[in-house]
């Protein structure tokens, strides 16, 4: 019994250190789109525009958190909220946009 403990460890270790470094990518594009949006925004004066981009960078790191990162319910469900509230934020963007004609 003691065995397979052990084992079933290690496995989540390796798989840990694996995961890493796979998901590093996502989460630099992810910081990229959250300050990339807000900075494009002030700078440029386009909120929507920047507020898409902020929200497609709360979809990537949910959906990194979601299915890469999350070993429990809980932590699934944090994933699943990013990704709602980034895809409410797009919409409600492209929204403004088309109504005011931006």
């Amino acid at each position: 019994m003691r065995y397979e403990t052990s084992a079933y460890q290690g496995f989540n270790k390796v798989l840990a250190e694996h995961l890493a470094i796979d998901t590093m990518p996502l989460r630099g594009l992810a910081a990229l789109l959250f300050l990339g949006g807000i900075i494009y925004a002030m700078v440029s004066g386009h909120w929507a525009i920047g507020a898409i981009a902020f929200g497609l960078g709360a979809v990537v790191l949910g959906l990194r958190h979601r299915y890469q990162v999350a070993q429990s319910r809980p932590e699934r469900n944090i994933g699943w909220v990013l990704v709602l509230c980034g895809a409410l934020t797009i919409l409600i963007a492209a929204i403004r946009m088309v109504s005011i004609g931006a």
